[in-house]
């Protein structure tokens, strides 16, 4: 395993992902205890600083980078304020989480997540799906 892979790893544990299904670690997971997250952040902060980190890659270079990982197109980009709305829409059109993942190019925990964030799925509902 390359150093690049093993940080994208931790960084998806130290965010509460996990990082090859994409789901969300329960509450009671060891991942969401706070000195565990505290430890995996100052991991990633404390990286060596080499030429492969230090440059700022495109959206079109982050989306390559998951498709070659395997990961969906959009996995771990930011959602956009229009995105975020589209998203709420189409799930209020009662879309399913497996149809928006599709459609979004993003993880099922990605969507769920978002629709947490959004209010329109409850921290306890999510499990649900």
């Amino acid at each position: 395993m390359d150093e690049e892979k093993s940080y994208s790893i931790i960084n998806s544990l130290a965010n509460g992902v996990h990082p090859v299904t994409g789901e969300i670690f329960e509450i009671n997971s060891p991942y969401n205890h706070p000195d565990i997250i505290r430890a995996l952040f100052f991991i990633l902060n404390n990286k060596k600083q080499g030429k492969t980190y230090n440059i700022k890659k495109t959206l079109e270079q982050k989306q390559e980078e998951n498709i070659q990982k395997g990961l969906p197109k959009n996995s771990g980009l930011p959602w956009s304020n229009e995105l975020k709305s589209k998203l709420a829409n189409q799930f209020k059109e009662t879309k399913s989480i497996s149809e928006l993942a599709i459609i979004f190019e993003r993880t099922t925990g990605s969507i769920i997540a978002e629709l947490v964030k959004q209010g329109l799925v409850s921290p306890e509902e999510r499990y649900r799906y």
